[in-house]
């Protein structure tokens, strides 16, 4: 690189299947960058890469490098810093005079690989070798995405990542030291080389996660996760004319991003505000796309051939075949419960009216507001039964991926009634006609308390006719980050907030005042549902999702011996904002 450090790279790259001699050319070529290593085993592969010989014996040249200060490469670990932002781009360059490269290159690879290549496409300039990238399960911003909900922090999750790094670090240098062939062989320092990696990453990732649970910087939004977000850059790739195929998930780690991903890049392309909703019938371009399906982060995409769609996706931006171009709406998506596709264009899906859901007494979710004003009584509890759905997103949904391999079913992320245990509930009366239920969701909170904090944690469920609470989303506020930011919040024509966009920096966080009537616009992620006639919605408001949200020191201090008054009704009702459309609108 510029600076003098070495990264390492494998080059795959096709040839002829009698001789092994290279094939003719030239290629384009596709560049991952990969901080897990790039020999990763199952299932770590499926995060972190390796060679697609399919892509491969397609025509193409695959390029597979490790992050600096990862696998066998030289340099500093930190987390998507800008150094390897600066090395993406120089990667793109060197990768476009490759022999037999035809002097274009894409990019390909999941989670951190995707985020990579958005903060590449940001970096290369106009008019650069890089024309086309395939992210799978990127991020828009990774303080609000994984490392917080709503400013509680998602401590195991980070832990977990944290984990997955050193752990990949210590194996990939083995595998490539015994990887047969004439390479010279990596990290001449021996064990002692080894070890040392294995150091450095734990010094980068524990002092952040202690820092984060004590209530330093790396607890609120600020410098710390700045370089981590995705959604800063995004008007430079619109800029540089990249073209961009996103694909997300709605159990997926960065189930929130993936959306927002796409909204800002299509607005950036046509000269609109990147943080602003999209608006009905706006200009589109072809060059952004995004796919979004009911799958956790490490998935078999439920049978979909993704390597199909990378395949046409590269070939028409990176060898001129028309026959590969994809045609439709830009927006596709598949909902939980059903197995069809869905087509739109914007986002928020235009289809899709916001409605209001409100909470009333007995339990009901409701279309009309309560006549008559009541409160409903929460305690806070740190801790409870787990979630089934939480805990398979925040574990990446391995476990998922190993029982459908295994040709089983997962089962226990199908019900979430274990999650109502000591939570106020509130369901609607049965749909009598198929209803979609797509894109942000908001809950409404007016409620007073007794402590200077609160903590809101809202679960979204689908419950069948036979009561079975299939879970669909969820979402979370610390009540000292209710603070919004204006420019990025979106409201409706009337002022109600639509999707909430919470400050969450040190400065920004208020304590909240005991016995004072407060307002909390609580984000639950956005997602697709079919809601079948005869399934109801039921809304789950508790105080806990454990064992994955772990508030800060000063926080769990503030929270103790809570009792919250939530407001059923009267003039500040609390309610569930949903979008809702007739399925037909959306094909």
């Amino acid at each position: 690189m510029s600076d003098g450090v070495v990264l390492r790279a494998d080059v795959h790259y096709p040839t002829v299947a009698e001789t092994g001699a290279p094939a003719d050319g030239p290629f384009p070529v596709l560049l991952a960058l990969t901080p897990y290593g790039k020999l990763a085993p199952p299932p770590a592969a499926q995060i972190g890469g390796g060679p697609t010989p399919r892509l491969i014996k397609r025509g193409y040249i695959e390029v597979m490098v490790d992050v600096r200060g990862t696998g066998a490469s030289g340099g500093s670990f930190a987390m998507l810093s800008a150094d390897q932002a600066r090395d993406g781009a120089e990667l793109v360059t060197w990768a476009s005079t490759l022999p037999n490269s035809n002097g274009r290159v894409g990019m390909f690879g999941i989670s951190y690989l995707a985020i990579n290549q958005l903060f590449t496409a940001a970096a290369v300039g106009p008019d650069s070798p890089l024309k086309a990238v395939f992210p799978v399960m990127a991020a828009n911003d990774f303080y609000r995405d994984v490392a917080t909900m709503g400013g509680v922090l998602h401590l195991p999750a980070v832990r977990g990542y944290g984990a997955i790094y050193s752990l990949l670090n210590l194996i990939n240098p083995a595998l490539e030291f015994v990887t047969p062939g004439g390479h010279a062989r990596p990290r001449a320092g021996g064990l002692a080389a080894v070890r040392q990696r294995g150091k450095d990453q734990r010094s980068y990732f524990g002092p952040l996660t202690a820092e984060a649970r004590g209530g330093g910087d790396a607890a609120y939004d600020g410098s710390v996760w700045e370089t981590m977000r995705p959604d800063r850059v995004l008007s430079q790739i619109a800029a540089n004319k990249v073209a961009v195929f996103l694909v997300g998930g709605w159990h997926d780690a960065f189930q929130r991003g993936a959306p927002l991903n796409y909204a800002a890049l299509q607005n950036a392309a046509t000269g609109r505000p990147a943080s602003d909703p999209m608006q009905p019938g706006q200009p589109l371009t072809d060059r952004i796309r995004l796919l979004m399906g009911p799958w956790y982060h490490v998935s078999d995409f439920g049978g979909l051939r993704m390597q199909d769609l990378q395949m046409r996706w590269f070939d028409y931006w990176l060898k001129d075949d028309e026959t590969a171009a994809i045609s439709g709406p830009p927006l596709a998506f598949q909902p939980i419960g059903d197995h069809r596709w869905y087509h739109t264009r914007e986002y928020p899906i235009p289809e899709a009216t916001p409605t209001r859901l409100y909470l009333a007494p007995s339990g009901l979710l409701s279309a009309d507001p309560p006549a008559r004003p009541s409160l409903a009584a929460l305690p806070y509890r740190s801790r409870g039964p787990v979630s089934g759905r939480s805990l398979e997103q925040w574990s990446l949904g391995l476990n998922s991926y190993a029982t459908t391999a295994a040709g089983g079913r997962t089962r226990h992320d199908q019900d979430n009634r274990r999650a109502q245990r000591g939570a106020l509930t509130y369901t609607t009366e049965a749909f009598d006609s198929p209803t979609m239920l797509a894109g942000p969701i908001t809950l409404h909170v007016h409620a007073t308390a007794d402590t200077t904090e609160t903590l809101w944690v809202a679960h979204l469920d689908d419950v069948t006719p036979d009561g079975v609470n299939r879970p669909l989303t969820m979402g979370a506020l610390l009540g000292s980050h209710r603070e919004l930011d204006p420019d990025r919040t979106w409201y409706l024509p009337d002022g109600t907030v639509l999707r909430p966009h919470h400050i969450s920096t040190r400065a920004a966080v208020r304590p909240v005042e005991p016995g004072e009537l407060t307002r909390y616009d609580i984000e639950i992620f956005p997602t697709a549902a079919l809601m079948a006639p005869g399934h109801r919605l039921r809304l789950t408001l508790t105080t806990y999702d454990f064992p994955h949200l772990v508030p800060n020191a000063s926080a769990r201090e503030a929270l103790a011996g809570g009792l919250y008054h939530v407001n059923q009704g009267g003039p500040t009702p609390s309610f569930l904002l949903v979008p809702l459309a007739d399925p037909d609108s959306l094909n």
